[in-house]
């Protein structure tokens, strides 16, 4: 059993999560000159922030949301000048989301109202899309569109968003943690956060090597962990982790060169080879597939990574994500395959995959607030929150430097769930999008 032992003064304030979100609130907060301490289980984004596709997207249905993204794309694309030093990885492609015939009162409301607010959206309607980009599979209007699992699957309205594209959550992350750290935060990795109990006047935190430390405020950001050291503290927050999976699918070549078939166990496994599937338009950059129920974001070697829309059963995240089973990337290739039929006689190959897990909140909306006199949580960013946090995590600093919060961060308050006040996001069953 680990040897009791405590650490010294109480810093003012203590990080738990070096996730994306966690690094970025500790960077803001070490910029404000405050004392920063930030504990995580194991390396800076090592659980699902690594895991991300790291896309970037300023078109939400949430107004708060989408002017947080769209200047965390600005934050990506200028990092260095941000944080001095480092690069965020952020590449332009430009978005393109495809919504079916239901959505298009929608679609059109949520594009004109950010377009208020500054972002550049722009609406197509179906013909307009296939003009302008012909390998993309619009349907025929009549029912018959590239959908699956039952879904109409044709393009009624799209939204196109030029600022859209993709980083990289690793160096994100990682130069975030930099940055911290030369602002004089204290990251501890390899420390894991098994009790947090607050007394008079702070908060402390025994890590699993048995060493207690103190803080005067606190803020769990420990993405599918936080609930239950919430619970500690007499907390319940409605959080669950779902397993979300990721496929990968390497650069266009000849489709003999793609053949061999897809073979062997349930790993994804990198060259195993998937004979007559093609990619998505390079064209259209980043594209959401609403329509369809799936989302496909190109990487630098020009091949693509392809994931879903929709919700999955409820897991533990103290388990080691499943690997990407055959039928899960066949799945997904196949729905690539439906919308984006791609050019004759070409093919990617299997290039890998990945699961992860996603920190859901009951309306998949990020839950941002105080929950104690000494403690906030940053969590529940439902899949979407890596192109948040950039900004977001100045806004969480904010709250526990004591500063007045922005217009509309309330809204995103843990009491909504108690209150009777959760949000309303997204599209359909494509809550997602937020």
């Amino acid at each position: 059993m680990p040897h009791a032992q405590s650490r010294g003064a109480a810093a003012e304030i203590a990080v738990i999560g070096a996730g994306v979100h966690g690094a970025s609130a500790a960077f803001h907060l070490a910029r404000r000159g405050l004392d920063v301490v930030v504990f995580e289980q194991g390396r800076p984004a090592g659980g699902p922030t690594g895991r991300s596709s790291g896309i970037c997207r300023a078109y939400y249905t949430q107004p708060f949301l989408a002017r947080v993204a769209h200047d965390s794309i600005a934050f990506l694309a200028g990092f260095a000048e941000h944080t001095g030093g480092g690069d965020a990885g952020f590449v332009r492609t430009g978005g393109l989301y495809l919504h079916g015939p239901d959505d298009v009162a929608d679609a059109r409301r949520t594009a004109a109202t950010l377009v208020d607010l500054g972002i550049d959206l722009e609406t197509l309607d179906a013909d307009e899309v296939a003009g302008r980009f012909p390998g993309i599979d619009v349907g025929d209007g009549a029912g018959n569109g590239p959908g699956a699992d039952g879904r109409d699957g044709n393009v009624a309205i799209a939204v196109r968003e030029e600022q859209a594209g993709y980083a990289d959550p690793y160096r994100t992350t990682w130069g975030f943690v930099t940055a911290a750290r030369a602002h004089g935060a204290l990251v501890h990795t390899d420390a894991r956060v098994v009790r947090i109990a607050e007394t008079p006047g702070q908060v402390e935190l025994t890590t699993a090597d048995g060493t207690t430390h103190r803080a005067r405020r606190l803020l769990l950001a420990a993405g599918p962990w936080t609930a239950p050291l919430a619970a500690q503290l007499g907390i319940t927050l409605p959080l669950h982790a779902e397993r979300h999976v990721v496929a990968v699918l390497g650069p266009a070549c000849a489709a003999s060169a793609a053949g061999g078939g897809t073979s062997g166990s349930g790993s994804a496994r990198r060259g195993a080879p998937a004979p007559g599937i093609p990619g998505p338009d390079a064209d259209a950059g980043v594209i959401i597939d609403v329509a369809g129920g799936d989302y496909a974001a190109p990487q630098p070697d020009g091949g693509w990574l392809l994931g879903g829309l929709d919700s999955t059963p409820p897991v533990d995240p103290d388990t080691t994500p499943a690997p990407v089973g055959d039928a899960e990337f066949a799945q997904l290739a196949e729905a690539a395959l439906r919308r984006r039929p791609g050019r004759p006689g070409e093919a990617r190959a299997r290039a890998g995959g990945w699961s992860a897990f996603y920190d859901v909140s009951p309306d998949w909306q990020p839950v941002i607030g105080q929950i104690t006199d000494r403690v906030w949580v940053d969590a529940g960013t439902s899949g979407h929150g890596f192109k948040l946090a950039p900004v977001l995590g100045d806004h969480v600093a904010g709250l526990l430097a004591g500063e007045q919060p922005a217009p509309g961060l309330a809204a995103f308050s843990p009491s909504r769930f108690t209150t009777g006040d959760p949000l309303t996001a997204g599209f359909g069953t494509a809550r997602i999008l937020g």
